[in-house]
Order: structure tokens, then sequence, then C-alpha cells
């Protein structure tokens, strides 16, 4: 899937979630609203999905606007705990998919060592379990460091729905994904009033 395609997705569970807020009687601070219509309906086509590079900046923008807006809503942050969270978040978000990268290729290549049992080299996929379970343990220490810096500006509560906030977003973009693989067309999550 194309990188403007995954945000377009993105940026519909995102806005799945505002109306799930909304739903929920959350009322957020004007200054933090969304409007109503992003002017894009379920089956346009959103900036960008044509291939062309230029439309592909402004939506990363509108869809780190619509989460830094949900992040505010949900988490209950203020102002001055938003500027101190990008930096983190952007720091971990680059690490975290470092470590998805390679965990990927390892499990690919584990995959790729185990199909021919005839000839199975047994030290690779040693290395290769090994290697997976030391990528785990990374996983664990860059969270435990994540929650350690956000612990310096937010509350542990606010650091809870932080962290749950997270956690959908990118089980929605995984369910995504796994539609968009199985040839689901209609993956993108429509948004209910």
């Amino acid at each position: 899937m194309s990188r403007p395609r995954l945000l377009a997705v993105g940026a519909s569970a995102v806005l799945l979630m505002i109306a799930t807020a909304a739903r929920a009687q959350i009322r957020p601070r004007p200054e933090a609203a969304l409007p109503r219509n992003s002017g894009v309906s379920r089956n346009q086509q959103l900036p960008g999905e044509g291939g062309a590079g230029g439309g592909r900046a402004q939506l990363e923008r509108r869809f780190q606007q619509m989460l830094f807006q949900v992040t505010r809503q949900r988490v209950g942050l203020t102002d001055e705990q938003m500027k101190r969270l990008v930096p983190v978040n952007e720091r971990f978000t680059t690490q975290r998919r470092a470590i998805q990268r390679q965990e990927r290729q390892t499990r690919l290549s584990l995959r790729d060592a185990i199909r021919d049992s005839s000839q199975a080299d047994q030290a690779k996929i040693t290395e290769y379990l090994d290697r997976l379970l030391d990528l785990q343990r990374q996983r664990v220490e860059l969270l435990a460091q994540e929650q350690k810096d956000l612990a310096e500006f937010m509350t542990p509560l606010q650091r809870a729905k932080y962290t749950a906030l997270q956690e959908q977003v990118r089980q929605r973009i995984e369910q995504m994904r796994r539609r968009r693989a199985a040839g689901d067309t209609s993956a993108a999550l429509p948004l209910k009033p």
C-alpha cells in the first residue's frame, strides 16, 4: 500500500475515533474542535492518492492535525504538554518503526529458513529466533523509556489514556492493512454520525 493511501486510511481511523468520542459525550474545547465534514466522502480520493506527490505533504499535515486534536481531546493535554509531546512522539515513533522493520525482515528470513525442512539450517533458525527475542526485548525497553519521558510532563492518567489511544490507532491501521491485503475494498472504516 502506498504511503499516501496508508495515511488516508489512518486519517479515516482517526476520524472514526473522533466520531466515537463525540458519541461518548466528550465535549472538546472550542479551539480543538474539528469541522463536521472534512469535505471528502468515503468514495472520493484524498489529495496525493492519485500518485501525484504534491498532495502527499498536505495529506500528511491534515492527518497530523487531526491526530493532534484527537490526542489533545482524548488525553486532556494542555498546549504546553502538546508542545512537549511532539518531539517525544517523533523520536519514539522512529525507533518503534525501525524495530518493526527489523522484526518483519527477521520473520521473513525465519520463514524462508524453515520452508525447506529437508535442508533446514538449524544454526540460522536459532539465530533468527534469538534475534526475534532480542527485538521483543528492545520493544519493551523502548516502551519503558517512552513512559519515563512522558512522565516528565504527563500525569499517570494522561499517560494511560495516551498509550491506549496509540494502541487503538495502531490496531485500526493494522486492521485496515489486513483488509486491503485481503482485497477488501471497504477497508476504509465508515464514519458514523
